[in-house]
């Protein structure tokens, strides 16, 4: 596939991204905000949509501008914003599912310590947002405008300076790796420009697809040193994230697994008790469990009878924390697959692919899907509203 019908791909996909994304949030805060019993849970899902919602309608759109201009925006301006927007934007939504992960821990193996409340999630959202938020105009002090004025005593192109002091430095991808904190460092304009005046005596090949006027990787304001050591620091957040999420999440499923093993034992031994001299009298007043359901006592024939087991308030809890807990680790999931492959092409460790990369503004659109397809109170909020719209016509 050449670089024109790769280009136009995904620019059609970002546009597909864009639109069903911008619904499917839309949908997901309006539902959600409407709802009177706001937990923690709802408050990141709505933290996300929000995010997702900001993501599909400003910085995919700005994504499309700036892919159809191949990066040449001509002003600092244009190209920090982007930058800004682009970087802290995921950094953000990887903080979200770190903070999503510890309220599942707490709800689940510590209900009782509530050490996440509803002011305190709403402090966290509001330092995690102005933390990645710092990360963003980080990076976009990083980057700059590249122009280069051709000297008036070399009779040389434009193009031909460039190349001549940076094919070593510049690649297909130089902007696309800073998103997710490659390491690479290119030198400052001023050095560029220094070495031209100073080395250029002869043309060499003319890098693809880069030129004056484009926003690309710049030392201006911080050398190259502070850039490496904040590349590595950003693109390390990635990792942390990962392995927090991944810890807590085990710790959970061990809570989880340890308590059914305990309520199985308890089922157990009050249906085959070793002798009757095992039960006190008040265990004796206790329900006997069997199956979900509680013997009632025993009928004509001496057969013991069974009703159905009704769940107490902590028990429903519980569940309740399971199945949340269970579709925000998917959104977790999908949040990782989506990014995997553009993290590895950024480190150079799978070889590039231009679709593949911007493939993962799909995880901006997939959360609506997954609340559908495992919410069942938010799939029949989303078919209440889609019957008053039907009615209103």
């Amino acid at each position: 596939m050449d670089d024109e019908t790769e280009n136009l791909v995904v620019l059609v996909l970002l546009g597909i991204f864009s639109v069903t994304g911008s619904i499917g949030n839309a949908l997901v805060i309006y539902i959600y905000s409407r709802k009177r019993d706001i937990t923690t849970s709802s408050l990141f899902i709505l933290t996300l949509a929000g995010t997702d919602l900001f993501t599909c309608l400003i910085i995919i759109p700005y994504n499309i501008v700036v892919l159809y201009l191949n990066y040449t925006l001509y002003y600092e301006l244009p190209c920090k914003l982007y930058m800004f927007l682009i970087t802290c934007n995921v950094p953000f939504s990887a903080f979200v599912m770190v903070a999503i992960a510890f309220d599942r821990y707490f709800c689940i193996c510590h209900p009782f310590l509530h050490a996440i409340t509803i002011p305190r999630a709403k402090i966290i959202v509001m330092i995690m947002g102005v933390f990645a938020c710092i990360l963003g105009i980080m990076t976009s002090l990083t980057h700059g405008i590249f122009s280069i004025i051709d000297p008036p005593s070399l009779n040389i192109t434009v193009n031909d300076v460039i190349n001549s002091t940076m094919s070593s430095y510049i690649s297909q991808k130089n902007v696309n790796d800073t998103i997710l904190g490659n390491s690479s460092v290119t030198p400052s304009l001023s050095t560029i420009t220094t070495s031209i005046n100073e080395t250029v005596s002869s043309e060499a090949d003319i890098p693809e697809g880069y030129g004056p006027g484009m926003c690309a990787p710049s030392t201006e304001i911080f050398n190259s040193t502070v850039t490496y050591i904040y590349q590595k620091i950003y693109a390390g957040f990635y990792l942390i994230s990962f392995l927090i999420v991944l810890i807590l999440y085990g710790l959970i499923y061990r809570s989880i697994h340890i308590r059914r093993a305990l309520k199985a034992k308890r089922k157990r031994s009050s249906l085959f008790p070793a002798s009757p001299n095992e039960y006190s009298a008040v265990d004796t007043q206790m329900t006997v469990l069997n199956n979900g359901h509680e013997i009632d006592g025993k009928d004509a024939d001496g057969q013991k009878k069974f009703r159905k087991k009704s769940l107490g308030l902590k028990e429903k809890v519980f569940y309740a924390n399971i199945r949340t807990a269970a579709m925000l680790f998917i959104v977790t999931i999908v949040f990782l697959i989506a990014f995997l492959p553009s993290w590895l092409m950024a480190h150079d460790l799978v070889p590039f692919s231009k679709i593949l990369f911007y493939m993962y503004f799909i995880y901006n659109v997939a959360n609506p899907i997954i609340y559908a397809f495992m919410n069942t109170s938010f799939r029949d909020d989303l078919q209440a509203v889609f019957k008053r719209i039907c009615n209103s016509k």
